[in-house]
C-alpha cells in the first residue's frame, strides 16, 4: 500500500510516532557531536547551558513545528504558502533544500558507519587508525580546490543507505518508518547503554567520568560555550528544517503532540548523556593506556576524529577480539543513527514535493532520494570533507538559524490559530507565555545567527566561502521557481480560516 491512502497513513500509536521523531533527533549530533563539544567547552561544564538551551527554546520550538504539522495536516512548504502565499511558499522551499543538503551530508556519515562495520567485522582498520581513515577511506585529496578521485567504498555505502531508504519510505507509514524506529531505536538505546556499562570498568575510565560529570563553572563566563550549546540543539533537534512538521500530519488527532515531544527532548538528553559516558569512558582509557594526558588526546574539533580514529584506538588496545565484537556494533550504533535521520530528510523533502507538485508517493520518494543522493556524491570525492567544511557554515548555521526565526514570527505572532494551540500543547495559562516564548526564542537565535554574521564577515574571503554563497544563491533561485509550480498558495483564505 503507499502512502497516498489507507490507515496506514498515520502512526499507529503515538510511542510510533515518538519513536520515529526521536529517530530524527538522534544521530550523530548525539553520540560523537555532543561528546566532542564537551571535550572542547570543559566536560560538564558544557552540560549546564545545554540544559538551558533545551528548554527555552527546545522544547517550544519542537511543539511549533509539531504542532504545524499536527494542526493543519499540511508538510512545511504547504502550510508556509497558506500563511504568506508565494513568499512563504519560497521560504518554506529553501528550507527543504537546505533539508536535502543534509540529507546528502547524512548519507555519506551514514556510509562511514556501514563502511566501518564490515572494517570492524573483518579487522581492516591498522595501527595507524588516523592514515587510513583519511587517506585510505576518504582518499583525502588535502584541499577544496583539489578534487582527487572518488572514494568508491564510500560511494557504495552511500548506495546502500539511499536504497534502505527508498524501500523504506515507499511503505505507508506504520509498516515503512514507524516499524523501522520502534525496532532500531530501542535496540540502538540498549546498545548504548550496554556500551556504557562495558567502558566504565576500563582502566583509566573514572578519569574520562569525573571530567565529563564535574562542571569547571569558570567557563560558564565565556559566551563561545553558551553560543556552542544553543547551536548544538538547534542542529540535534532537526529544528526550521520541515522534518518534525513533516511526521507530524501523520500523527492521529489524538496524539498529545506537546507531551510527544517532552518524551523526544528527554530521549534526546539520555542519548546524549549515556553516549558522553561511552565516550568519556573511553578516553580516560585511551589516555591511560597511552600515557598521554587527557587534555592531550583529541587533538581536532572534528568529530569524525572521535568516532573514526580514537574509538579504533581503543578497541585495539583493548585486545585483539574487541575490534570484531564491539567495533562492530559501536559502528553498527552508527548506523541506526544515521539512518533514521535520513529517513526524516528524505520524508521531509519526498512530502513536500508530493503536496506541492503533484506527484505520486512513489514518485516524490524516488526523486528525494535521488537528490540526496546525487548531492552525496560531491562528498564521496577526495575533498569532500573540505565541500562538507565549507558548505556548513552556510547550510548548518544561517539558514536553519533564519529558517528558525521566520518559523516563530510567522506561526506564533501571524497565524493565531497555531498560537492557540500551541499554549494547551506547552500546557501554559496563557496565550501571553506563547508570545514570551516566541520573543524569546527570536532573541536567542537572533544573537547567535549576529555572531554567525559578524563572525563571517571578518573572514578573508576563500573559495570556501565562494562555495558556500554560491550553493545560497542557486538554492534561493530554485526555492522562487518551485514556488511558482506550488499548489498552496491561498494566503487570505488560510489566514481568515485560522485567524
Amino acid at each position: 500500500m503507499s502512502q497516498e491512502g489507507g490507515s496506514g497513513n498515520t502512526f499507529k500509536k503515538e510511542s510510533g510516532f515518538i519513536w520515529s521523531v526521536l529517530g530524527s533527533a538522534i544521530g550523530f549530533a548525539n553520540i560523537l557531536a555532543f561528546s566532542a563539544q564537551c571535550y572542547k567547552n570543559g566536560g560538564g561544564a558544557f552540560l549546564i547551558p545545554l540544559l538551558c538551551a533545551y528548554l527555552l527554546l527546545g522544547i517550544p520550538l519542537l511543539v511549533l513545528e509539531a504542532v504545524i504539522g499536527h494542526k493543519f495536516q499540511l508538510p512545511y512548504v504547504s502550510a508556509y504558502g497558506r500563511a504568506m502565499g508565494r513568499p512563504g511558499s519560497t521560504m518554506g522551499w529553501m528550507s527543504i533544500l537546505t533539508c536535502a543538503t543534509i540529507g546528502s551530508f547524512y548519507t555519506v556519515l551514514t556510509a562511514f558507519a556501514v563502511a566501518y562495520v564490515y572494517f570492524s567485522l573483518t579487522m581492516q582498520v591498522p595501527a595507524d587508525t588516523a592514515f587510513f581513515f583519511k587517506y585510505q577511506f576518504l582518499h583525502d585529496s588535502g584541499s577544496l580546490a583539489d578534487w582527487g578521485g572518488i572514494s568508491w567504498g564510500m560511494l557504495v555505502s552511500a548506495m546502500a543507505v539511499t536504497y534502505v531508504t527508498w524501500w523504506t519510505l515507499t511503505k505507508n507509514v506504520q509498516k515503512g518508518i514507524e516499524r523501522v524506529s520502534s525496532i532500531f531505536m530501542p535496540a540502538l538505546v540498549a546498545l548504548i547503554g550496554v556500551f556504557a556499562l562495558v567502558s566504565a570498568f576500563l582502566p583509566g575510565a573514572l578519569t574520562g567520568i569525573k571530567l565529563f560529570l564535574i562542571p569547571d563553572f569558570s567557563r560558564l563566563a565565556e559566551f563561545a560555550i553558551w553560543r556552542d550549546a544553543f547551536g548544538h540543539l538547534f542542529f540535534s533537534l532537526s529544528l526550521g528544517l520541515g522534518i518534525i512538521t513533516g511526521y507530524a500530519r501523520y500523527s492521529g488527532k489524538n496524539v498529545q503532540v506537546g507531551r510527544a515531544m517532552r518524551w523526544v527532548v528527554f530521549g534526546d538528553i539520555i542519548i546524549s548523556f549515556i553516549a558522553g559516558l561511552v565516550i568519556f569512558s573511553c578516553l580516560g582509557f585511551l589516555s591511560h593506556d597511552a600515557g598521554v594526558p587527557f587534555a592531550e588526546i583529541v587533538k581536532t574539533d572534528s568529530t569524525f576524529e572521535l568516532g573514526y580514529i580514537l574509538f579504533p584506538k581503543v578497541l585495539q588496545a583493548m585486545g585483539p577480539w574487541a575490534m570484531p565484537v564491539l567495533g562492530s556494533l559501536f559502528f553498527f550504533c552508527l548506523f541506526v543513527a544515521g539512518i533514521t535521520g535520513v529517513f526524516s530528510i528524505a520524508e521531509s523533502v519526498a512530502g513536500n514535493v508530493q503536496a506541492e507538485l503533484g506527484v505520486t508517493r512513489r514518485q516524490a520518494v524516488a526523486g528525494a532520494t535521488l537528490l540526496i543522493f546525487a548531492g552525496s556524491c560531491f562528498f564521496c570525492a577526495g575533498n569532500g570533507q573540505h565541500v562538507l567544511g565549507a558548505l556548513a557554515p552556510m547550510v548548518l548555521g544561517f539558514n536553519m538559524l533564519v529558517a528558525g526565526m521566520v518559523e516563530v514570527i510567522v506561526f506564533v505572532f501571524i497565524v493565531k490559530g497555531v498560537q492557540r494551540e500551541i499554549t494547551h500543547q506547552l500546557g501554559v495559562p496563557s496565550g501571553r507565555w506563547t508570545k514570551v516564548f516566541g520573543a524569546l526564542s527570536l532573541g536567542i537565535l537572533a544573537i547567535i545567527f549576529t555572531g554567525a554574521v559578524l563572525e563571517e564577515m571578518s573572514a578573508t574571503w576563500s573559495l570556501a566561502m565562494g562555495l558556500r554563497w554560491t550553493w545560497f544563491a542557486v538554492a534561493l533561485a530554485a526555492s522562487a521557481v518551485l514556488s511558482g509550480y506550488s499548489k498552496h498558495s491561498h494566503a487570505q483564505e488560510f489566514l481568515q480560516a485560522h485567524h
